[in-house]
């Protein structure tokens, strides 16, 4: 292990998960007005002691040191890396599969399919295609666990399905755990019982209970950890601290010449989940937010004095520093060895744990393996998208490629250039040549062709349907390319 004191260090790196439908507009449309999804960032604390550490191995690698076959065949049925054997996944990944499963299909099984609107207003859609809640709200957005938080005059509310008024659902880390009561200006600690285990002693609540760790501003004003029971665990000595998530916490520091603003292209996540959440599938890239991570005991994993820190995802982070950029894992060694890539315009696939990354001298793209870090595809793409249900899109010049991501295999070759909507975690998806838009399955097969011509934008298959815009107005389409509701909507997005 190497220590590294009082410098900078690294970078690292955002994701782009598998949910809600990434628009695909036809060359020259505008893309849709804004959606109303909710930031989430992996919290974060930080830890008293002035030395900030992070282990690596022994050696610095950049592009030059590592050894990718390229295949002598690239057409149809051609394997571009093999088989990727399915490794035990660490437990946040298991953790973010679990929130995506758990809330992909909720709404369709309360017999919600989507949000429209019409006049400027917002309502809700039915799995038949009819008006279940008519377009009345101002805002209207899925805060998770079927309930949507809803704006209408100036009245902010939580409904369900109906539009009654609801209570948000607690989540199930949040429930049943200890809670902070103020009296006389001070803080203190009631168990669930409602029995008080801390005397009001603390001056600010920094952030809850959160896998049995809270921080706070004691008596004295020092900034510190308290387990359930009030007792002082470390300092946390940061300008900003978030709470744990998978047993790590961020914490950030100010420089003056950094915007604190809004984590821009950070995870997504509903409000109850806490998971790693995601919406669209989003490039990479940094917010320029000083961030560092520490463990459940204080130690720092990550340092925030590094070049650059990305927000922490499922499998770790992409570092910067020295203009060479890392990948670290959430115990704070290396998975991708420094070197001379860059992120932007690269895109994370946190599902299957796969990362395309540019090398500065060719500018071409490859992929890295997130598992063990491997690189399994050479720098010689134009183009590398992480389409969901196990499919990875190519491009290098006029060819175009449909992959297997487990196999490696080329299911589908195109020697023109396409584009094609991410399928996430459906068996269809659109693909755009030229002006033409046609459905596709899984092996890139086409299965409907859209009259040319017709439509503008598209989103990803969900539920079996599409939103499609036509014209001005937007409808919903199946996989055959029949017309579930006809375009007469001024937007619509499937839940």
């Amino acid at each position: 292990m190497i220590q590294r004191r009082n410098k900078t260090l690294i970078a690292a790196i955002i994701m782009a998960c598998i949910s809600g439908g990434m628009l695909f507009p036809a060359y020259g449309a505008e893309r849709p007005a804004e959606s109303y999804t909710r930031m989430h960032r992996e919290s974060s604390s930080s830890t008293v002691t002035v030395e900030e550490t992070h282990e690596k191995s022994n050696r610095t690698t950049t592009h030059s040191d590592i050894s990718v076959q390229t295949p002598s065949a690239s057409g149809m049925g051609a394997v571009l890396f093999p088989y990727m054997a399915k490794n035990k996944l660490p437990a946040p990944v298991q953790s973010l599969r679990e929130n995506i499963r758990n809330e992909y299909s909720l709404n369709y099984e309360q017999g919600v399919l989507a949000r429209y609107k019409e006049n400027g207003k917002w309502g809700l859609l039915g799995t038949d295609g009819t008006v279940l809640l008519p377009a009345s709200y101002k805002k209207l957005s899925y805060a998770g666990q079927g309930v949507f938080l809803s704006v209408k005059g100036n009245k902010t509310a939580y409904i369900d399905k109906t539009g009654t008024a609801v209570t948000l659902p607690v989540s199930e880390n949040e429930s049943g755990g200890p809670v902070f009561f103020q009296e006389k200006g001070r803080y203190g600690i009631r168990d669930a019982n409602g029995i008080v285990v801390s005397e009001p002693v603390y001056k600010e609540i920094l952030t809850p209970f959160s896998e049995g760790i809270a921080f706070v501003r004691d008596e004295n004003g020092r900034k510190i950890a308290i387990d359930r029971s009030g007792k002082e665990l470390f300092a946390v000595p940061y300008d900003r601290i978030f709470p744990y998530h998978d047993g790590l916490a961020e914490y950030q520091r100010k420089i003056n010449h950094f915007n604190w603003g809004l984590l821009a292209g950070a995870l997504v996540g509903s409000a109850v989940n806490r998971g790693y959440y995601g919406g669209e599938i989003e490039p990479l890239t940094y917010d320029g937010v000083k961030r560092g991570y520490i463990d459940r005991t204080g130690r720092i994993v990550i340092d925030s004095r590094l070049d650059e820190v990305y927000p922490m995802t499922a499998w770790g982070t992409f570092v910067k520093d020295k203009g060479l950029l890392a990948f670290i894992g959430r115990d704070g060694k290396y998975i991708i060895e420094p070197g001379r890539y860059e992120v932007g315009p690269g895109m994370m696939d946190d599902w299957n744990g796969m990362v395309s990354l540019k090398d500065k001298e060719s500018g071409g793209l490859g992929v890295f393996s997130l598992s063990d870090g491997r690189q399994i595809l050479p720098f010689q793409y134009e183009k590398v998208d992480f389409l969901g249900a196990d499919r990875m899109f190519l491009q290098r010049g006029n060819q175009c490629f449909l992959v297997n991501q487990e196999t490696g295999q080329v299911v589908h070759y195109w020697q023109e250039t396409v584009k094609i909507v991410p399928y996430l975690a459906e068996p269809y998806a659109w693909c755009q040549i030229g002006k033409k838009y046609e459905i596709i399955d899984a092996e890139g097969k086409t299965v409907y062709t859209a009259p040319e011509g017709g439509i503008k934008v598209v989103s990803s298959f969900r539920h079996g349907v599409s939103a499609v815009k036509s014209g001005d107005v937007w409808g919903l389409m199946n996989s055959k390319g029949e017309w579930l509701i006809r375009p007469q909507y001024k937007e619509i997005e499937i839940l």
